[in-house]
């Protein structure tokens, strides 16, 4: 066996999408967005090939994501990382990450993200673990008065773009969506993939905010299907309408309870913290224990920081979980403790990373 490994060809997307299809659940049409992607370029795909046949692939997004003072800085995402099980066992997904890593570290990109249950193969690479916001929501029934839900129209796409610019735009991390990447990420034309974004409708029927509700399944001992958890994965809405905030989050948690499921909050804690005990039970930190980390450019984050007001000449000393916290906001990974001169900048944000986003 002699792998080759090289960017895909434009005329090898089909059996890319079949490559994935195979090693994943998900059918060819669920990855097809992927090479719709405005930012998508063919080295960005990753293929080995063997005897004339695509045996394994990675992929890399690239997401301008946003820091503090509301600029952006560009996110290698990646996904896809996939090898036919006869051809596993032979380092073939871990030279192709050594490849992606060499383009991530070529381009302009600050850091990478991927989210992953295989922690030590990654590590092994140099990535290393940050957990993002998450919270447990412990649900109750809500009194909704005469708001109405509803899964958002079609037409409706450009109220939930302005809500969601507006009500982000202080959230680092947070991914900057253009009208493009609202359409093909979201598939927004398709309504499978639309029915999780819900409109929220005041008493007088005027429209006031959207949420976007995940429904997560598992099947019993029975083999029934049933729901395990609701995962509220973000909300949209005028910076300062409270009220309309209030009523998504009670409108998420009487769902989960309804169904009799948890609740998982994508949103940070400054968002919630004001509405517990009225809207939850009770909340309780979780962190998204599959994120994990790489820094590109160790300039490109020392810059960040000083625009954010963190000036910092070593952000290395911290590592690279460390140093992305302190960026973003994010609590500090265990065990990383800051000077006294730091730790009079550093302070919990808004940061919250949407599995609307994910990849």
């Amino acid at each position: 066996m002699t792998p080759i490994f090289r960017a895909v060809r434009p005329e090898e997307q089909e059996a890319c999408l079949t490559l994935w299809a195979r090693v994943f659940s998900p059918n060819e049409d669920f990855f097809e967005r992927y090479f719709r992607d405005t930012h998508w370029q063919p080295h960005y795909t990753r293929v080995c090939e063997v005897d004339g046949t695509l045996v394994a692939a990675v992929q890399l997004v690239r997401r301008p994501v946003r820091l503090a003072n509301g600029h952006t800085v560009w996110m290698a995402g990646i996904a896809n990382v996939a090898t036919l099980p006869e051809y596993r066992g032979h380092g073939l997904a871990s030279q192709l990450l050594r490849d992606l890593h060499a383009v991530m570290d070529s381009e302009d990109f600050t850091f990478g993200l991927l989210f992953t249950g295989i922690h030590e193969f990654y590590a092994r690479l140099g990535w290393e673990r940050l957990p993002l916001p998450l919270y447990e929501a412990v649900p109750k029934p809500a009194e909704l008065g005469n708001w109405r839900f509803r899964v958002a129209d079609e037409t409706e796409l450009p109220y939930l773009q302005r809500w969601y610019a507006d009500f982000y735009a202080d959230h680092p991390l947070s991914v900057a969506r253009d009208d493009t990447y609202w359409r093909v990420w979201t598939r927004w034309h398709d309504p499978a993939w639309r029915n999780k974004f819900y409109i929220a409708e005041d008493d007088t029927g005027t429209p006031r905010g959207y949420l976007a509700l995940e429904t997560h399944y598992e099947t019993d001992t029975q083999g029934n299907r049933t729901v395990s958890a609701l995962g509220l994965a973000e909300v949209g809405c005028a910076p300062r309408d409270t009220a309309a905030l209030q009523m998504m989050l009670r409108f998420a948690s009487h769902s989960a309870h309804s169904a009799g499921a948890s609740l998982q909050v994508y949103l940070p804690e400054a968002d919630v913290a004001p509405f517990v005990p009225e809207v939850f039970t009770a909340l309780k930190w979780l962190g998204q224990g599959g994120a994990m980390v790489r820094i590109c450019s160790w300039q490109r984050v020392r810059e960040a920081l000083e625009q954010t007001g963190i000036p910092y000449a070593h952000p290395e000393a911290f590592g690279q979980a460390g140093a992305l916290a302190l960026l973003f906001g994010i609590r500090l990974p265990e065990g990383v403790q800051l000077p006294p001169e730091l730790q009079e900048h550093f302070q919990l944000r808004r940061s919250c990373y949407s599995p609307v986003d994910s990849f």
